[in-house]
């Protein structure tokens, strides 16, 4: 293997994130949701109880992310 694949193998495995979920930041402070100390509630209909950060860097309670099919981070 030439040094120039190497470095590029090794260039490959150091930035390489693996399996790990996605991170969904806040649209409004860019921080992930565990830093986020936005005021968290759901962006369609207001509901302030198990709001969590979706894929799109807003905010949804399980009612609505189960309507609208988004995801969370685990």
């Amino acid at each position: 293997m030439s040094s120039l694949a190497c470095a590029g193998q090794q260039y490959i495995n150091r930035m390489n994130a693996g399996a790990s979920p996605s991170v969904f930041r806040c649209a409004q402070c860019e921080q992930v949701e565990p830093q986020c100390q936005c005021d968290k509630y759901c962006c369609l209909c207001q509901a302030v109880v198990d709001v969590r950060i979706c894929a799109d860097g807003l905010m949804y309670c399980q009612p609505c992310r189960e309507a609208c099919d988004y995801e969370i981070t685990y």
